[in-house]
């Protein structure tokens, strides 16, 4: 993918573990911003899905972002953040060599009526 095509900024966020005195984790808190990588991100649907017998607009598409040490420590555990809307990671691709990028799967609940 031409470095053009990546024309927007992705936040990436993970979990931050807490460990106790003797380093041992013992739980995660809250997503907190890792990194940031330039992206291009292509919108694939936006429909109704029901959650807990109320609707759900949700948001999908694929984010590609450029390749690299820190975009290949990427999970489906992780979130990030696109045009300032949080999205879940879905699904994570192996690296694409012919190109140099990642691509991922990606979903957001928008809310309900």
């Amino acid at each position: 993918m031409a470095a053009g095509l990546l024309d927007l900024r992705a936040t990436f966020r993970k979990r931050v573990a807490r460990k106790d005195t003797d380093g041992e984790v013992i739980g995660y808190g809250d997503y907190e911003p890792v990194f940031v990588r330039w992206a291009n991100f292509r919108p694939l649907t936006a429909r109704e899905a029901s959650q807990g017998g109320t609707a759900q607009n949700v948001a999908s598409g694929v984010l590609t972002v450029r390749d690299g040490p820190q975009a290949r420590t990427i999970t489906n555990g992780d979130r990030v953040t696109v045009l300032g809307r949080d999205f879940n990671i879905d699904g994570v691709a192996l690296p694409d060599r012919s190109y140099g990028t990642i691509t991922l799967n990606i979903s957001s609940t928008l809310g309900g009526q």
